[in-house]
């Protein structure tokens, strides 16, 4: 399959709210209602909730239900322009997953692993990908 590309943009509604489009809805993101902090968690669980049924029904696993808890710990001490030696992101995050369904369990490690290996979301935290940033004046 060949590389694709996605996409959103926002606009600013106030200095901590934006709305973003991305290909069919909008989304809010706003600091104290829906944080980025927590965009990003719920992004590895909704990808991990993806590519775990895609992974069961390859492996031939019947899963009914997915329950993800993501927990993730951060110093917001950078964030606020203190200086501090610790970086702007998580220190850590931590997945807790539950799997309903006639799986036997000598098979969940080897589905973790699988879908761990291919989940875009989880591959981008524990990796370094390049941001080019850049601005200009509208």
């Amino acid at each position: 399959m060949p590389n694709i590309k996605v996409r959103v943009s926002g606009e600013s509604v106030s200095p901590t709210r934006m709305i973003v489009k991305g290909k069919s809805f909008e989304y809010i993101v706003d600091k104290d209602e829906s944080s980025p902090l927590e965009y990003i968690l719920a992004a590895l669980a909704g990808c991990i909730n993806i590519v775990g049924f895609m992974v069961a029904k390859e492996m031939g696993l019947n899963i009914e239900k997915i329950h993800i808890k993501v927990t993730g710990r951060i110093n917001t001490d950078r964030l606020m322009g203190k200086n501090v030696e610790d970086r702007a992101g998580y220190k850590e995050i931590e997945v807790k997953v539950k799997v309903k369904g006639d799986i036997p369990e000598e098979k969940l490690s080897e589905w973790l692993e699988k879908v761990e290996e291919r989940c875009p979301i989880g591959e981008n935290i524990m990796n370094a990908t390049p941001v080019n940033v850049s601005v200009e004046k509208d």
